[in-house]
């Protein structure tokens, strides 16, 4: 077997296969990695690596210094091609206004007054923090447009941005009714599902939709995701977030690969979730800025769901690319295990964009994307919390190390 990457010197390679190691990250001591052409083709001990893997003359060999090695993080929902700032916003909460949704509109009116240039350059340098903090994989919603020309340049943007880190698009029309259709919301919802999909050609993965109080009723979501499905999306919906509001039903109706937010499900909403498979994305950065409830972990996992996280970096609610620091939240306030919420920042949320066992793990065959500790060990990423840990990334999309 060649490689032209190998990766050595790691305290433990975190497979996050548990066929591969030890316990439900399927941990090995001392491991190693080789890779080739930007795909992992072994993983083992290192004691085992000269005698199973032949170097190319110009491989690129890593040293870990004893870091922990995990799989490059997925961040599997961000709203990340945006202009403005709405720090007004946030400081008017911490004085007691409450949260609505309602300041996604200015957003869309900063966004739409950017030029292309503004709004590739801001995002590029997002993507550029996420990638510090460990994070290869971004998914990208649209949603601050709201309109058919909006929206696509969101999504045409975001194709621009693909590098080092794979940017998912998914489109989201569907985020609130735009001020000129306040007075008939079935008006914008049969927009988004005869004005908008149709004409996104191949632009978007997924379709989301919010389906909750002051944004869509579950009947709007369903038409628009009828539609999703007749072009081919795959489902998405921002369910049960300020409210219960039917989110969960329509997401396990559609079968939704991920049913996202999820502070206000119950156990009826997870055990329909949990027969369709759906993963359920929850996000404890936006509670905590928020003062809203925290999700119900426990009781998703102990219904059968899969759970992942996310930061849902976005300007009005989580505006943090530190994928890092949601492990310690969803340890802390989801009370999740460390193995769980690891899982959650890998595995689990490459599952919520389709492509498990493409990146979210490192085995045979998955994409050579590698995070480097300076901690020892994977617990670290809960225990000493709110600093970037990230020694090095590597890139399976690139030729050389990403940062």
């Amino acid at each position: 077997m060649k490689a032209d990457l190998v990766v050595t010197g790691a305290s433990q390679v975190v497979t996050c296969d548990p066929a591969l190691g030890d316990g439900p990250l399927g941990l090995i001591d001392r491991g190693a990695v080789a890779g080739s052409q930007g795909r992992v083709v072994w993983v083992g001990r290192e004691s085992d690596l000269r005698s199973e893997v032949e170097l190319e003359p110009d491989a690129h060999e890593v040293d870990a210094g004893g870091g922990a090695v995990l799989p490059g993080l997925v961040d599997c929902h961000t709203h990340l091609v945006f202009a403005g700032d709405r720090s007004e916003e946030f400081a008017a909460r911490l004085r007691g206004a409450k949260y609505d949704g309602g300041g996604i509109r200015s957003t869309v009116a900063a966004t739409r007054a950017a030029s292309d240039d503004e709004l590739e350059a801001l995002a590029r340098r997002r993507l550029e923090r996420f990638l510090e903090y460990g994070v290869t994989t971004v998914e990208a919603k649209s949603g601050y447009g709201l309109t058919l020309d909006q929206e696509r340049r969101l999504l045409e943007i975001a194709v621009r941005l693909d590098g080092p880190s794979e940017v998912v698009r998914t489109f989201m029309g569907a985020h609130v009714v735009p001020e000129d259709y306040a007075d008939d919301r079935d008006a914008y919802a049969t927009l988004v599902a005869e004005g908008m999909i149709p004409g996104l050609g191949n632009l978007a993965e997924f379709c989301d939709v919010w389906c909750d109080e002051g944004a869509f009723t579950p009947e709007q979501c369903r038409k628009i995701l009828r539609a999703a499905r007749a072009e081919g999306l795959g489902i998405k919906v921002h369910a049960e977030q300020l409210s219960r509001s039917g989110g969960a039903t329509v997401a396990a109706e559609f079968g939704a690969i991920s049913a996202e937010h999820l502070e206000h499900a119950n156990e009826e909403d997870a055990d329909a979730l949990a027969r369709t498979r759906t993963i359920a994305v929850l996000i404890p950065g936006a509670s905590m800025m928020t003062g809203t409830p925290f999700a119900p972990a426990r009781m998703l996992i102990e219904r059968g769901l899969r759970v992942a996280l996310s930061t849902d970096f976005n300007p009005g609610t989580s505006y943090s690319e530190n994928l890092q620091l949601v492990v310690a939240l969803a340890c802390a306030h989801l009370k999740m295990t460390p193995e769980e919420a690891v899982l959650g920042v890998t595995r689990h949320a490459a599952a919520a964009l389709s492509r498990e066992g493409s990146v979210g793990s490192l085995a045979p065959g998955s994409r050579a994307d590698l995070v480097i500790l300076e901690a020892r060990s994977y617990i670290d990423l809960a225990y000493h919390y709110g600093v970037n840990l990230v020694r090095g990334v590597l890139s399976g999309r690139s030729a050389l190390p990403a940062g």
